[in-house]
């Protein structure tokens, strides 16, 4: 036994603390990484604040409306972690570079998909009832975005051989450049440069065009380092990575069969999500401003959350293959535990500190609408409190499922419990001031996901299943 591996019981599997410990070294580099992007998200978003109180409604809804177009492909190539994690507790190493290989296709070839949106992207937003006012601003934005989709699902892709051979402080320190990239980005292009006294010559204030390209250049800028790292001599010969270029089929097949699930759940959730946030902002854009300051808030403790769902799908599917059911569902329980106490951090802080939070925005707030948004955010913070650590449960328990391959029911779990949800919120709906109805149906909703994702683990049909 190596000096990494978790210390054993009597019944031969790692203490509650070792498996911590081992979840905890594969999470955190990941919870940093998706973490810096939920602050890059917090960042663009009080930046257009200070810019324009319009542009910040647009990022939002423009953002929402990017992701579910891209979470269908970055949901298929996310599974890319969990399968290489199970070639590693395999011990065929020589497969994950033509695997990999079978993932980049894919990222490349919806190419045309992301094209044939953006050329639509102003329909898709009067369609949904988007004030005319803000229409221009949200295609802006998504048309820009999608530039850079092809990058962020192939950055997806590749970052799967760091989280599935457990090499994610890579991920961890190539997302803080990232970050910090887009963040520096941000600042010129939202808000421009002053004259050169030397040269003479100014960069424009872009507004909400300059925020959606620096997370463009950002998108790319991840694949691109990814790539230099993949290109590094002492990887070709374990992983055989420039060696499996080729198309191979079945592994397409394979990848496929588990991944589009995995993006359906995805387009479900951001659908599902966004078609609410999208009925708020038909209540106009101070409710709608209010739910993107509060959502802001709700990112910064759900994105980290993220990091931790991907190491117990990643050590999931190693540990199912290598030593079987028991221990690969003690470093579940340890997932779950680091998120508890994680999401009950914020929960206390959502509830003690909400003046202190919005307090953050109030710099930037410089007209009477924005005003008037943070006092209803301050409340809006109250909702996210009663399912955050729910909300944990959901996305640790779902990920583990996937990392099993219970990736179908992952899919009809979500899809149903967004439907009810939805049902639910178009039947009730009020004539007015809506908005705190469909906060409430939020909080019904992931209710019913951790439910649903609960209930289908303790089944333990999860214990039976392979990718590989």
């Amino acid at each position: 036994m190596s000096s990494s591996e978790p210390l054993p019981t009597p019944d031969g599997q790692p203490s509650m603390m070792a498996a911590i410990a081992e979840v905890f070294r594969v999470a955190l580099p990941l919870m940093i990484s998706t973490g810096t992007f939920s602050l890059v998200l917090f960042a663009d978003r009080t930046f257009l604040l200070s810019y324009d109180g319009a542009s910040m409604s647009a990022a939002m809804a423009g953002g929402n409306l990017f992701w579910v177009l891209v979470c269908l492909p970055v949901g298929i190539v996310s599974m890319t972690g969990a399968i290489v994690g199970q070639y590693v507790g395999a011990h065929q190493p020589e497969r994950i570079g033509r695997f990999l290989w079978q993932s980049v296709w894919i990222s490349l070839a919806f190419a045309p998909m992301f094209a044939f949106f953006a050329a639509i992207a102003p329909w898709l937003f009067h369609a949904t009832g988007q004030p005319d006012s803000l229409v221009s601003l949200e295609s802006t934005y998504l048309r820009l975005l999608l530039i850079g989709a092809v990058g962020n699902v192939l950055e997806t892709a590749l970052s799967g051989f760091f989280s599935g051979t457990e090499r994610t402080s890579v991920i961890m320190w190539v997302s803080i450049a990232s970050g910090v990239l887009n963040v520096v980005l941000d600042i010129v292009l939202i808000f421009g440069l002053p004259a050169d006294p030397f040269f003479g010559w100014a960069l424009p204030a872009m507004g909400i065009a300059g925020a959606a390209i620096a997370s463009v250049i950002a998108f790319w800028f991840k694949a691109a380092v990814y790539i230099a790292l993949l290109l590094r001599p002492r990887h070709q010969e374990q992983y055989q990575l420039i060696r499996g270029w080729g198309i191979d089929w079945p592994m397409i097949r394979n990848l496929i069969y588990f991944g589009v699930p995995t993006g359906l759940m995805y387009v479900t959730e951001a659908g599902g999500f966004t078609v609410m946030v999208l009925r708020i902002g038909t209540y106009g854009d101070i409710p709608l401003r209010a739910t993107t300051m509060a959502i802001n808030f709700n990112m910064v403790a759900f994105i980290p959350l993220i990091g931790v769902s991907i190491a117990a799908s990643v050590l999931m599917g190693r540990y199912l293959v290598e030593s079987g059911p028991q221990r690969a569902l003690r470093n579940v329980h340890a997932a779950l535990v680091i998120g508890f106490v994680y999401s009950a951090t914020w929960m206390a802080a959502y509830l003690l500190f909400p003046d202190w939070m919005m307090s953050l925005y109030e710099h930037s707030a410089t007209d009477p609408e924005s005003v008037q948004a943070i006092a209803l955010a301050r409340n809006l913070l109250k909702y996210v409190a009663v399912y955050v650590v729910l909300d944990a449960a959901q996305l640790i328990l779902a990920g583990s499922l996937r990392g099993a391959g219970d990736t179908w029911f992952v899919l009809a779990g979500g899809v149903t419990a967004s439907i009810v949800a939805l049902a639910i919120g178009f039947w009730g709906e009020p004539d007015q001031a809506g908005l705190h109805w469909w906060w409430t149906i939020i909080t019904v909703w992931v209710w019913m996901l951790a439910t649903t994702m609960a209930v289908r683990f303790m089944q333990g049909k999860w214990k039976t299943m392979r990718m590989v």
